[in-house]
């Protein structure tokens, strides 16, 4: 066709006319074929990926996240199983415990936090930060003090009061709706603690379960409880971001405060060869850590006897100790991996879980040795009650929380009070409710200073507002989602581009315009 010298022009005809062969004998569109223009291949697919079964995508999908909750559980039975043996082994040092399990957190979130700590804490977020760490102080000294002459059993059972304990306190004061089935389950489990400590015998348990002990642990769920409620409701009138770090950097600040203040706490004459004079209080601390890491027993004269206190066995003290702290430590950490990998509904069932683990657990002399003791029918049928219980109240979390999705009139705030958001019937300015566009998020926070009672906490936040993209970001997404390998190709680099190839040839690798 007149002076049409375009190569590709004259290949496909020669090929069209030709018999659709080149002079070598093969087709045109592979002699033609461009470096650039990739054509599709089939690519076999690989044999392993043919033979993974429905099962076997299942496990590559979910395996970390079933890692990390069987660490849980695994860490959650031994935080229970070593904070008995923790006072166990020194029964004289309460304060010191409670000051200790404390103490190590404030240099661990003070790393976490960094620059945070000054500035994104003010004034009103500091005295906030004082009534969390002022609930979770009283509630750790109320525990460590309690937990020294309760049993191991009635630990877990007692434990697990906090739950009708919060959902009295929400009612009360967030004007919460629950299903009828979470208010069975919370009345069931206050049956199961009863009935376990009604059924107990009086002869020969004396030494296990003081009445005394068994109150002070008992009067930790309170102050517990309401620290929960309490950071359901703190931030919001908060708009800021909330490094979660410098939260409990500062409680865990103000739970040592607290620690010192109470103090004429132990001086109280109910507590029997418990009571520590306040003027001895300062030798608590230099005798316990000479206890602890030295193994030299101070208290040696006037103890071991029904009305004296227990003798010091300093050189099996520092073993269960920091087995405690580790584990405490490791509890908090794979409850936040749980969560941020799976959901609070799966921590609650490792919480769930921990009950009949832990009392087999105090019973086994393979983990407790001397101190383990008998699982009894009394603590059989409290841990059955109070499982019932627990069963009834998921199953009305659930019902609770379909019933809310369907009801969708007003967007609630998610609650971390186990799973109970509140009622949508409220009010829009209830403490209870929310209008649509507000963000808010739960943030999984650490148990610092008592025995973790398996249910995790959370701290209600507003979400991180979205930022602005840069240009430059923008320019790389763009580059990068029409597949440019090349930096090459970037518009920033294109005049640094000089062509290798010859200008007839450009056809051949589709770069002519």
């Amino acid at each position: 066709r007149g002076c049409d010298l375009n190569p590709l022009t004259v290949a496909v005809q020669a090929g069209e006319f030709g018999g659709g062969t080149m002079g070598d004998g093969r087709a045109p569109s592979e002699t033609l074929a461009s470096p650039l223009l990739r054509q599709p291949q089939e690519v076999e697919e690989p044999m392993s990926k043919q033979r993974n079964t429905p099962l076997m995508d299942w496990w590559l999908r979910k395996w970390q996240l079933m890692l990390y909750t069987v660490l849980l559980l695994i860490a959650s039975v031994g935080n229970t199983v070593f904070f008995k043996r923790m006072t166990n082994a020194m029964p004289n040092y309460g304060w010191y415990l409670t000051q200790l399990s404390t103490l190590i957190y404030v240099p661990f979130f003070a790393c976490m936090a960094g620059t945070g700590i000054t500035q994104q804490a003010d004034v009103k977020l500091v005295k906030k930060f004082a009534i969390m760490g002022v609930f979770d102080g009283l509630s750790g000294t109320f525990m460590v003090l309690g937990g020294v002459h309760t049993s191991g059993t009635l630990q877990v059972l007692m434990g697990q009061a906090v739950i009708p304990v919060t959902m009295l306190l929400s009612v009360l004061l967030l004007r919460k709706q629950y299903h009828i089935l979470q208010y069975v389950g919370a009345t069931t489990i206050v049956l199961g603690i009863v009935l376990d400590k009604v059924m107990t015998p009086s002869d020969g348990l004396t030494e296990e379960n003081w009445p005394v002990s068994n109150i002070f642990f008992a009067m930790a769920i309170l102050p517990q409880a309401v620290s929960t409620v309490f950071k359901e409701i703190a931030f919001r009138g908060y708009d800021g971001d909330l490094d979660v770090n410098v939260l409990q950097f500062w409680v865990a600040v103000f739970q040592v405060a607290v620690n010192f203040m109470c103090m004429p706490v132990y001086t109280l004459p109910m507590l029997g060869t418990q009571r520590v004079p306040l003027e001895e209080m300062p030798n608590i601390a230099v005798g316990g850590s000479k206890c602890l890491f030295v193994g030299q027993d101070q208290v040696v004269e006037n103890c071991g006897l029904p009305d004296e206190k227990p003798c010091d066995n300093c050189e099996k003290a520092l073993v269960p100790v920091f087995m405690y702290l580790g584990f405490n430590l490791l509890l908090n950490i794979f409850a936040v991996l749980v969560i941020k990998h799976g959901s609070a509904a799966l921590s609650f069932l490792v919480s769930t879980l921990r009950m009949p683990l832990s009392a087999l657990a105090f019973s086994s002399t393979m983990i407790m040795g001397a101190e383990a003791a008998a699982f009894r029918l009394h603590d059989f049928m409290g841990l059955v009650t109070i499982l019932l219980g627990l069963a009834s109240y998921r199953l009305g979390s659930r019902q609770l929380k379909r019933q809310l999705k369907a009801e969708a009139a007003t967007e609630q705030i998610p609650s971390p009070t186990f799973a109970s958001p509140a009622s949508p019937s409220d009010i829009s300015d209830s403490p209870g409710v929310r209008p649509r566009g507000s963000d808010w998020k739960l943030m999984p926070v650490f148990a610092t200073g008592s025995l973790n009672s398996g249910q995790p906490q959370f701290v209600l936040v507003h979400a991180p507002k979205p930022k602005a993209r840069s240009a430059d970001l923008v320019r790389r997404n763009l580059i990068g989602r029409v597949g440019v390998a090349s930096p090459l190709s970037s518009p920033q680099f294109r005049h640094h581009f000089e062509p290798t190839v010859e200008p007839h040839d450009l056809t051949l690798t589709g770069l002519e315009s």
